[in-house]
C-alpha cells in the first residue's frame, strides 16, 4: 500500500506543479496568476506531496474584512483546494484543511471564510454557510429609460466619465471611494495594495469608469454585459455612471446582465431602474469557521468578484 502523502509548506519548485494540478482541478481551470502577485504565496499555501510529486494544495490568505459591528476581522481565507485524481479517497483535503487552520491559529486569526460549491467537504471540519445576495441577473431592455438623479447636473456620462482599461494603477485612483462607499457592507475587505492587485489580476479585460465621486468596473462580452464592482460617494455619481455602462452594453448589444452591488437600498433601486428585469441571486456558496472567537457577519453582506481568492 502506497505511503501517505507528506504535507508541508511549498517551495518554489512547486509553482510548475501546482499550475498544472490548478489547471485540471478546476473548471474553468484556475491559473495561478493572481497566487503569483501574493509575495509570501509560499508560506501561505500547503502541499501534499507522495513520491511522484505534488497530489493536493491548500492556500490561506490573511485578509482584513469588515463585519457588523464596525470591527476589521483579521480572516484566514481558504481557497485553491484541490487532490489529484489518483490520490482521492485518501482523507487528503481534510488533512490539508486541518493544517491551514492550524496555521491559522498560530497566526491568530480571529476566524476562517471559504467558498465552496461542496459545503459537505468542509462540515465536518466546523464549517458552516452562510447566503448572501451575490449579484442580479436576467435580461437586459438596452435602454435606461429616464435618466437617473443627477444625471443632468453632472452632464453627458461621455464628458463626465473616463474610461480605461483596468491596471493597479487605474484601480488605485478609486481606493478612496471603495473604502468609504464599503463602511457598512459586512465581508467587504479593507484592501491593502496587495489586494488591489489581485483585484487587477481579477479584474482584467475589463473597463474602469471613473468620474468625480465613484468609479464602476464592466465589460459586455457575447451579450452579457457585466458590472463587477460599483463604489461611490456622491451618489450623482452613481447614476452618471450607470448611463456610461449602459451605453457601451448597448453599443456592444448586450441583452443579459450580471450585476454585483452591495444589497444596500440606494444601490439597489439605482439598479432595479438601470436593468429592471433582473433578479436577486442568492449566493450559498459561503462558509465560516470560528477561530480565536466567531464571525460577525449580519447585516449588508457583500463580496465582489475582485476579492475572491
Amino acid at each position: 500500500m502506497a505511503a501517505d502523502p507528506i504535507l508541508r509548506p511549498a517551495v518554489a519548485a512547486d509553482a510548475a506543479p501546482l499550475a498544472a494540478l490548478w489547471a485540471i482541478a478546476f473548471s474553468p481551470p484556475l491559473l495561478p496568476d493572481q497566487w503569483l502577485v501574493d509575495a509570501d504565496r509560499l508560506a501561505h499555501t500547503i502541499v501534499a506531496a507522495d513520491e511522484e510529486g505534488v497530489v493536493g494544495s491548500i492556500y490561506g490568505l490573511p485578509k482584513r474584512l469588515r463585519e457588523d459591528d464596525g470591527a476589521v476581522a483579521s480572516v484566514h481565507c481558504i481557497g485553491s483546494v484541490a487532490v489529484a485524481d489518483r490520490a482521492r479517497g485518501r482523507g487528503i483535503a481534510r488533512r490539508l484543511v486541518a493544517a491551514t487552520l492550524e496555521s491559522a491559529g498560530r497566526a491568530g486569526a480571529d476566524w476562517a471564510l471559504l467558498f465552496t460549491g461542496t459545503p459537505e467537504v468542509y462540515g465536518s471540519s466546523g464549517f458552516e454557510t452562510f447566503t448572501m445576495r451575490r449579484s442580479l441577473t436576467g435580461p437586459w431592455g438596452a435602454a435606461l429609460g429616464a435618466p437617473g438623479a443627477g444625471a443632468s447636473e453632472a452632464g453627458s456620462p461621455d464628458a463626465a466619465v473616463r474610461r480605461d482599461p483596468v491596471s493597479l494603477d487605474a484601480l488605485l485612483t478609486g481606493a478612496e471611494a471603495y473604502e468609504a462607499s464599503r463602511a457598512d457592507v459586512v465581508l467587504a475587505p479593507v484592501r491593502s495594495v496587495q489586494d488591489w492587485a489581485m483585484a487587477a489580476v481579477r479584474l482584467d479585460g475589463m473597463t474602469l469608469y471613473r468620474t468625480d465621486g465613484g468609479y464602476a468596473v464592466a465589460e459586455v462580452r457575447d451579450g452579457l454585459g457585466v458590472l463587477a464592482e460599483l463604489a461611490v460617494v456622491d451618489p450623482r455619481a452613481r447614476a452618471v455612471l450607470l448611463e456610461a455602462v449602459a451605453a457601451d452594453w448597448r453599443a456592444g448589444g448586450a441583452v443579459r446582465v450580471d450585476i454585483a452591488v452591495p444589497d444596500r437600498a440606494e444601490d439597489v433601486v439605482a439598479v432595479r431602474g438601470f436593468a429592471p428585469s433582473a433578479q436577486p441571486v442568492q449566493d450559498g456558496t459561503g462558509m465560516t469557521r470560528p477561530g480565536r472567537r466567531s464571525p460577525r457577519i449580519t447585516g449588508i453582506r457583500h463580496f465582489g468578484a475582485a476579492d475572491y481568492f
